[in-house]
């Protein structure tokens, strides 16, 4: 499986206009961040936010490739590039893999015909290929938020860049998953939404996860280097995503 972090930030990019702190001053390139999204084996994305038209625009990505696309909650940095996606000239309709209470949500973004929505409540598998799809709840928003795990040749890639925690059955299903993806939104700063990195921390553990990447950096956190130092004193597990890396999960 081949994993390519488009973007890696929170709801709003970094650095942020006007700011002049560490993170924003900062001149290590690994310091831009853009919406949090990824694509999978250069056929799949996971989210749709208002970065999409730049991302597949980048050297080395060929949009036409694109047959499927899920969403892990309604919110405007993972919707928002519904609109661009539409527009790729690939010869067919890009399949929209959203869950049934999300969609109801985000229902009225799909007003044009460019797409085939497919709703979905527990695994699917694309077509013409080995993955695996499942939505797995997450709590972040009522009721409509999930997390994507992708599965192949027996391994597993869990995405879920927004929650504040996970129910017990999402736990159960991710334990010893091959890696995880998950909420970076805040370092220590605790809020009604997100988890903490230091919380992912014990997450992880508990699951037994054996890689983890927070995504969905936020503005309250630390530089790379410093944020990568941080999470890596607790294992050489932990990681810090960021814009354009790559991983391959075989």
């Amino acid at each position: 499986m081949k994993i390519k972090f488009l973007g890696t930030s929170a709801g709003w990019p970094l650095p942020r206009l006007g700011c002049l702190d560490k993170i924003c001053n900062s001149k290590d390139s690994r310091d831009t961040r853009t919406r949090s999204q990824v694509l999978v084996n250069n056929k799949l994305l996971l989210d749709i936010g208002p970065d999409t038209y730049f991302h597949l625009s980048q050297k080395g990505i060929d949009p036409t490739k694109i047959s499927h696309a899920a969403i892990t909650h309604e919110h405007p940095d993972h919707t928002f590039g519904l609109w661009d996606l539409g527009h790729i000239y690939n010869g067919q309709k890009i399949k929209i893999l959203v869950h049934e209470a999300t969609y109801k949500k985000i229902k009225q973004l799909f007003f044009y015909k460019e797409y085939d929505v497919i709703q979905i409540k527990g695994q699917t598998a694309l077509e013409k290929s080995v993955l695996k799809v499942s939505f797995l709840p997450v709590n972040h928003t009522k009721d409509s938020s999930f997390g994507i795990l992708i599965e192949q040749n027996g391994k597993q890639f869990f995405w879920a860049p927004d929650f504040k925690s996970l129910p017990e059955s999402t736990k159960e299903i991710l334990k010893n998953v091959d890696l995880l993806a998950m909420d970076g939104s805040e370092l220590k700063v605790r809020t009604p939404s997100h988890q903490t990195i230091e919380e992912g921390i014990k997450l992880a553990k508990n699951l037994k996860a054996k890689e983890v990447y927070f995504v969905h950096i936020g503005h309250r956190t630390f530089p790379h280097d410093e944020l990568e130092t941080f999470v890596q004193k607790e294992g050489k597990q932990f990681h810090i995503a960021f814009d354009a890396l790559e991983l391959k999960l075989n």
